[in-house]
């Protein structure tokens, strides 16, 4: 199938051609560089359906075409597509659920593009679903870009350390499991592990590209429309060299296609090497996101004082473009990190919610405006939320956001055993909500990349993160960010970044210590609520917050800056 196709046109030959009574064909999010930022023009589930968030599932049978999505992602999916036309079901889309609802509907045969599932996803499918028979067909819909990429180098300055350091690492691993190459299937691994990044995504400056690396040291890029001089493969010729290669290869099955695994002749499956290493920051890196954030904080400081006078009339575009104004001044600054989430009252209620042109709304008095944003700078990369309230904040949102803020509070200032899971601390930021009723439908925290993914693994702080990957080590970034969503009226979120350190008294515990810098909206805090650690934790935060960026703006935003800054 072509991209000039129709979503009709694509979906009525696809079940002309293929789709019987008991078959299905899956179209997941993504490219053949899973779990990767993509392009807008390459947004697959945009094209069928119109849904324009960044996770979920197309699965088109003879008579009904589904969309599937998590808790963030429900309302928005509804807003956006022809539901008429387009089945939501709220469900994490994995192939594994997936399959488990198609079971009960009798499918008998699913379609998969063998380029876009893991070779993990598939195999258990495979093995907990029997009954389905599992047909490949690569490039299913393609919509992937073709023009150059240009790959450029980044420097040991921002990165810590050399190309050649990071290599030997990864060649002793090799050595360990006695194998002759090692495929690095995640383009954020690879960008890290040679030291190198593109401009050829908006958010993200990780080059879409494999790495093939030899146990003699070799090592090659594996893409399409790479710019470099480096030795590169195209995707066509790495195909022909695996037909002839009878040596032993790693690599991470979570990451790696199951067409491409199929290729392998002689392989053995190993965790990413350089998903664990490069989620430990090193000394450089963690300077650089203690420093990027203190320019990043400036840069929302002088948004919020501005704000202040200048929200009549303005529209959540607006906001946008100023945020960005504000960050370009800063030095070093490179791209957003993500599109920038901002959302004025009811529409701060759809999660991960952003403006267009076409339901740009203004800001409107006596409400919340929520502001999720993030930067990415040459020494690292932040994600921040504020909730901010626009006039006179009613009693009820007060109330909730304090709930939130004491959510946030409990697990900013927790002190755990390493080994902890993500699942126990996630219990930690919810429980003022669970006491009256109320939750949200995301996790709590996720890993952050030094100038790479906003995203990164493998840790997570939520109820689904997997009991094997605790955090225990210090210098992992992580953000925490709780919220509360009120459909139709409101949304509330506060989130920070922080990193983990072993606390002073015992080397068995960590704790977290905040990167992010930029003060919480005190309107928007009934104080009674807060008990004395509470607002001590508060204080302390909104000083070290001051200490940071009073030399960083002007003498209005610093007078801004204190008053938001003052001790309750």
């Amino acid at each position: 199938m072509t991209d000039k196709k129709t979503e009709k046109d694509f979906i009525s030959c696809l079940r002309e051609r293929r789709i019987e009574n008991d078959c299905a064909v899956f179209i997941g999010y993504g490219n053949r560089f899973i779990g990767q930022d993509i392009l807008p023009q390459e947004h697959k589930l945009k094209y069928l359906c119109g849904f324009t968030g960044s996770d979920g599932a197309v699965v088109i049978t003879q008579n009904e075409v589904f969309l599937f999505v998590d808790g963030r992602y429900e309302l928005q999916a509804r807003q956006e597509v022809d539901l008429e036309k387009t089945k939501v079901v709220n469900l994490v889309p994995g192939l594994n659920g997936i399959c488990d609802f198609l079971q009960k509907k009798k499918i008998k045969k699913l379609i998969y593009d063998g380029w876009c599932v893991s070779d993990c996803e598939i195999r258990k499918c495979k093995t907990d679903y029997p009954q389905i028979e599992f047909v490949e067909e690569c490039r299913l819909l393609n919509l992937d870009k073709q023009d150059k990429i240009e790959v450029k180098e980044r420097s040991e300055v921002y990165a810590g350390k050399t190309r050649d350091e990071k290599l030997s690492e990864q060649i002793r691993q090799l050595q360990l499991k006695q194998a002759d190459f090692c495929l690095i299937t995640a383009a954020d691994s690879v960008s890290w592990l040679l030291n190198i990044y593109a401009r050829d995504l908006p958010y993200s400056p990780v080059v879409r590209a494999y790495a093939l690396v030899g146990a003699d040291g070799s090592y090659n890029l594996i893409g399409d429309n790479l710019k470099t001089a480096l030795p590169v493969m195209s995707f066509a010729e790495f195909e022909q060299w695996l037909a002839g290669q009878n040596g032993k290869i790693l690599y991470d099955a979570e990451s790696i296609p199951a067409h491409l695994k199929a290729l392998i002749k002689k392989g053995e499956t190993c965790a990413d090497y350089c998903l664990y290493a490069k989620a430990r920051k090193n000394k450089t890196e963690l300077d650089g996101m203690i420093n990027c954030h203190k320019r990043d904080g400036a840069a929302l400081v002088k948004l919020l004082c501005w704000l202040q006078k200048n929200s009549q009339g303005k529209t959540e575009t607006d906001i946008v473009s100023k945020l960005h104004e504000f960050r370009q001044e800063q030095s070093l600054f490179f791209s957003e990190s993500f599109a920038t989430i901002s959302g004025a009252a009811e529409n701060a209620a759809v999660v991960h919610y952003q403006p267009t042109l076409k339901n740009n709304r203004r800001l409107e008095q006596n409400n919340l405006l929520l502001l999720d944003s993030g930067g990415q700078y040459l020494d690292g990369t932040t994600d921040v939320t504020r909730t901010v309230a626009l006039g006179k904040p009613t009693a009820a949102m007060v109330h909730d956001f304090t709930l939130v803020l004491k959510g946030h509070i409990a697990l900013a200032s927790a002190k755990f055993p390493k080994k902890t899971s993500g699942s126990q601390l996630d219990a930690l930021a919810r429980a003022p909500l669970w006491q009256e009723g109320k939750d949200f439908k995301h996790g709590t925290g996720h890993g952050v990349a030094c100038f790479g993914n906003v995203h990164e693994g493998p840790y997570r702080i939520s109820p689904n993160a997997p009991s094997r990957l605790p955090l225990q080590f210090s210098n992992i970034v992580t953000s925490v960010e709780p919220g509360y969503y009120k459909e139709n009226a409101y949304g509330i979120r506060i989130e920070n970044l922080y990193y983990t350190r072993e606390t002073p008294d015992d080397e068995n515990f960590l704790e977290f210590v905040p990167l992010t810098l930029v003060p919480i909206d005190k309107s928007l805090i009934d104080v009674y609520l807060l008990n004395r650690e509470e607002r001590a934790w508060l204080n302390n935060y909104h000083q070290k917050v001051y200490g940071c960026l009073a030399a960083c703006v002007n003498d209005e935003e610093k007078k801004w800056l204190a008053e938001a800054c003052s001790s309750f």
